[in-house]
């Protein structure tokens, strides 16, 4: 199964879950009367960017795809705070701060994982790296260097 698959999977199957679960709640009310729209909220927003973080972060493909899963995993992991914030009725004086909380190790860990590395790093930048001139001397002088030898 791949690791695409399994991001997709669950994603779908965690808006299943709130869907049916949100359901219950409006036909049987004496037993999930406590569930609301902001726990389904919750439980979608909170296992989605969990998937989409943790295949930010283990993904093999390019360092822009990688950075979007984690970016997307950590605006996900946003919704699910004020979600939880909305379901516990929790004081308005915290939403910022845990919001931004989450945004920094979204972050950090964005920046751990995909090592800073920049998408555009040209062949120059790297070790024994020669531009055209450099190439063409070279070329011409085992030209040289092979004509003499005959």
């Amino acid at each position: 199964m791949s690791k695409k698959f399994l991001i997709r999977l669950l994603v779908g199957l965690s808006f299943l879950l709130a869907a049916v679960l949100y359901l219950l709640s409006e036909l049987l009310p004496e037993k999930f009367g406590g569930f609301n729209l902001a726990w389904a909220g919750l439980i979608f927003s909170g296992v989605s960017g969990l998937a989409f973080l943790l295949g930010g972060l283990t993904a093999k493909n390019s360092t822009q795809l990688r950075k979007l899963y984690v970016l997307l995993g950590t605006i996900l992991l946003i919704v699910a705070a004020l979600c939880l914030v909305s379901a516990l009725a929790m004081p308005e004086n915290l939403v910022l701060p845990i919001c931004l909380v989450v945004a920094a190790a979204g972050l950090v860990l964005g920046l751990l994982f995909t090592g800073g590395k920049k998408w555009d790093e040209g062949d120059n930048q790297k070790v024994g790296y020669k531009n055209y001139y450099q190439r063409k001397a070279e070329e011409e002088k085992n030209k040289k260097d092979g004509d003499g030898e005959e």
